[in-house]
């Protein structure tokens, strides 16, 4: 499950095809992250990207789905709601950049297990070998010009 913020630093750094391509991960993208991509380049993609199977278009489907995504909207975004809600009703994981309020709903509601980042996206993709250290670097450095800080030197400190 992800969030438009993941989605749109992945486009920045042009590797967000390369989550099909992550192993024993499918990534899902609810309607509401869909509407929330605006930018023409990017809805371009990201339609792609679902066209070609590399993103799942999900829909909220339950009533437990919308009770959750109900209670969340008052806090939240309608795509982070609808992330947090399916994950939740789902067992699934969440990908999102958000802080704050968000992250405080998804450890309640998930746990630190299933909450992932961009920077842990990227960590994923050094170790199924799609990425090395110096190119996540450099998407480092990228999402940085896009006023988005990633708190290490280097992809290599959470390498090892």
């Amino acid at each position: 499950m992800t969030d438009s913020s993941v989605v749109i630093n992945l486009h920045h750094t042009s590797h967000l095809g390369l989550l099909r391509a992550l192993p024993t991960f499918q990534f899902v993208i609810p309607e509401e992250v869909i509407a929330e991509i605006t930018e023409p380049t990017q809805a371009e993609i990201l339609s792609q990207l679902i066209a070609d199977g590399s993103l799942e278009r999900v829909c909220l489907e339950n009533p437990e789905e919308l009770s959750f995504f109900a209670d969340l909207s008052n806090r939240l975004g309608l795509g982070e709601s609808a992330c947090l809600a399916i994950a939740q009703s789902r067992g699934w994981l969440v990908a999102c950049d958000e802080k704050r309020i968000f992250l405080r709903e998804a450890k309640d509601r998930l746990g630190n297990a299933r909450i992932m980042n961009t920077p842990g996206i990227y960590v994923l993709f050094i170790h199924a070998g799609l990425l090395t250290v110096e190119e996540a670097d450099e998407a480092k450095a990228i999402l940085e010009q896009h006023r988005f800080r990633i708190a290490l030197v280097s992809f290599r400190d959470l390498i090892g």
